[in-house]
């Protein structure tokens, strides 16, 4: 069975198609549009240029479902539509227009996903995870059982940089106001100090892995110290920055910086010394849901009727 799954995000819409056996799964396509949410939002809606690319932008990857033959295509938007003022109309004109119908998914549905996603990699039974995007950024603890606390923060790695930043790179007193605010948002929604790593996905936290590991030093694991590092140095020589980043990640040259801004700020107020990025996300949360789904027994029409008595 061939699933494909379009996760609209504030910076790119993303198709995966996994091919499916069992209760095993692997992805065979994976190709991002990107979503240019953030460039076509007008005060807190989205323009009609924004939509008719949203909708080319869908029509497209519903072209690919068809050419790898899917037998399922499903798609969810996170904080893409969470903070957008016309979201209905955005929901209705791609649905009629595609016949595409778009799940927003609430914070604790991402909390969820993202959970399900990083237990298919991390064995530890406890811990923090996040899952930063272009326009929100998700916390969540867990243990053996499922998350246990999560929040959602319109403090994405787009949202953050449109925000905060008013040249090409944070600068140092900008970084600082991002952490200032990302700790202030984790104490208001009562996260407290939970220590060891971080569990990070995202796709800005996947270009940051890969940065550090060009700059600083290779390895799983992005120890603060280093981090705050980077950070400076970034800061403080913006235009070799903008050079370095175009060189590993060329669409995220505005947003990388905050993005790490805000991990930084994420490990500070959880009192954790570094962090292990995944490439996990979302979308295989949602896959593995699907699994969990089909592999429930559907109920016989006794039991129905009995549990209705």
């Amino acid at each position: 069975m061939r699933i494909g799954i379009i996760d609209f995000g504030t910076n790119t819409l993303r198709l995966d198609i996994f091919e499916t056996e069992d209760r095993e799964y692997r992805s065979i396509y994976d190709f991002a549009i990107y979503s240019k949410i953030v460039e076509n939002t007008v005060g807190t809606s989205l323009s009609q240029d924004g939509i008719e690319h949203i909708i080319q932008a869908i029509e497209e990857h519903q072209q690919a479902c068809r050419h790898y033959r899917c037998d399922r295509v499903e798609c969810f938007s996170t904080a893409s539509l969470r903070y957008i003022d016309n979201a209905a109309d955005v929901l209705e004109q791609v649905e009629f227009r595609t016949g595409m119908k778009i799940r927003m998914i609430s914070g604790d549905e991402e909390a969820e996903y993202d959970y399900l996603a990083l237990r298919s990699v991390v064995d530890a039974p406890s811990g923090i995870g996040c899952d930063l995007g272009g326009g929100s950024l998700q916390v969540f603890t867990f243990d053996e059982n499922g998350p246990i606390k999560s929040a959602s923060y319109p403090l994405g790695s787009s949202r953050t940089a449109k925000r905060f930043s008013k040249g090409a790179v944070p600068t140092m007193e900008e970084i600082s106001a991002i952490k200032k605010c990302v700790a202030e948002s984790l104490s208001e929604t009562g996260f407290e100090k939970s220590g060891g790593t971080l569990f990070a996905m995202g796709g800005t936290a996947k270009a940051i892995k890969n940065l550090y590991n060009a700059t600083i030093e290779k390895g799983d694991r992005l120890s603060l110290r280093n981090v705050n590092i980077m950070l400076k140095l970034l800061s403080e020589a913006p235009e070799e920055a903008v050079e370095l980043i175009s060189g590993i990640a060329p669409k995220r040259t505005r947003t990388l910086v905050p993005g790490l801004a805000v991990l930084a700020g994420v490990m500070e107020k959880a009192g954790c010394d570094g962090m292990k990025i995944y490439s996990v996300g979302v979308r295989e949360g949602f896959m593995e849901s699907i699994l969990n789904d089909d592999s429930k027994p559907e109920p016989n029409l006794l039991d129905l009727i009995l549990g209705s008595i």
